[in-house]
């Protein structure tokens, strides 16, 4: 079978196909144009890179009104992969391969459907998560579903913990899903029309402060903060570029009773900390490391 993959990130998803099936292109879709985010993807998430390698033809996507049909035709795949894209595809895109579409979605759906699942499964201090493979339609996250699998979120682990842990789900979930596909034993199940849960839109890293409770227990709070490290560290550097370059460490917690201003950052012996109904989050800043995993 002759596989296209869309995706934005170099992952275990894109090594697991790499190794197991015939890639006949990859397209990487970039929706930050950015120099700061194009000099983080050369260095760290190279998608052109792990092409070179295996000797893939690779196109890069600048923007969702990029025409890119033309480049699909000539790779003539039987079936697109889609992991991380930051818009949705056009009907003409998903519907050109002859057994179709599909994409990995972080969550169990019909649940966070939208671009950020994983950011809101730590805002709703949901634990018991999981992957989706599903057929693309013209809904955002609404296709038939063709195999799920639950992933457990242990209580404050990192974004980048679960991220791998989703990632590994996810990678046997697209092989056996495609394995089914190329066996012509795939057992379509229709999704609901509403999702039990908000959309799991974007979140602005200006707009981040206001979503938070600060009434939540201390518990949920540090859960939230230590799976969404990378937008709070904007909140406590003043410097938006600086931030671009330094990330944030969220420490243990400390109930604890106090008198202090909650939600304000304060500094004692065991180092800086937010003050939080019922008690502390400790947290540091670290230089960025595009080299540390």
């Amino acid at each position: 079978m002759r596989i296209l993959v869309i995706t934005q990130k170099k992952s275990e998803v894109l090594n697991k196909l790499l190794e197991s099936k015939e890639i006949v292109g990859i397209i990487e879709p970039r929706e930050d144009n950015s120099l700061t985010s194009i000099i983080e993807k050369a260095i760290f998430k190279n998608v052109k890179k792990v092409a070179k390698k295996y000797c893939i033809p690779y196109l890069l996507m600048k923007d969702k009104k990029q025409e890119i049909l033309s480049w699909i035709k000539d790779k003539n795949p039987d079936l697109i992969v889609v992991y991380s894209m930051p818009f949705l595809l056009k009907e003409e895109i998903f519907s050109f391969p002859k057994l179709g579409t599909i994409n990995l979605h972080t969550a169990l759906l019909p649940k966070y459907r939208g671009a950020v699942p994983i950011f809101w499964t730590y805002y709703l201090f949901d634990r018991n998560a999981g992957v989706t493979v599903h057929y693309i339609d013209k809904g955002e996250d609404t296709g038939d579903i063709l195999l799920q699998k639950d992933v457990k979120i242990e209580l404050g682990e990192r974004y980048y913990e679960l991220r791998a842990k989703f990632e590994a789900a996810g990678a046997k979930a697209l092989v056996e899903s495609i394995n089914k596909i190329e066996s012509g034993k795939v057992e379509r199940k229709i999704q609901p029309k509403e999702s039990p849960t908000p959309r799991a839109k974007r979140v602005k890293k200006d707009d981040y402060l206001n979503i938070i409770d600060w009434d939540w227990d201390l518990e949920r709070l540090w859960h939230f903060f230590r799976g969404t490290e990378n937008y709070l560290k904007f909140l406590l550097l003043h410097n938006k570029l600086i931030a671009r370059f330094i990330r944030i460490e969220v420490g243990e917690m400390e109930k604890t009773e106090h008198s202090l201003n909650i939600g304000k950052n304060y500094k004692d012996m065991k180092g800086k900390f937010i003050a939080c109904k019922g008690g502390k989050i400790y947290y540091k800043f670290k230089f960025w490391n595009p080299y540390k995993k």
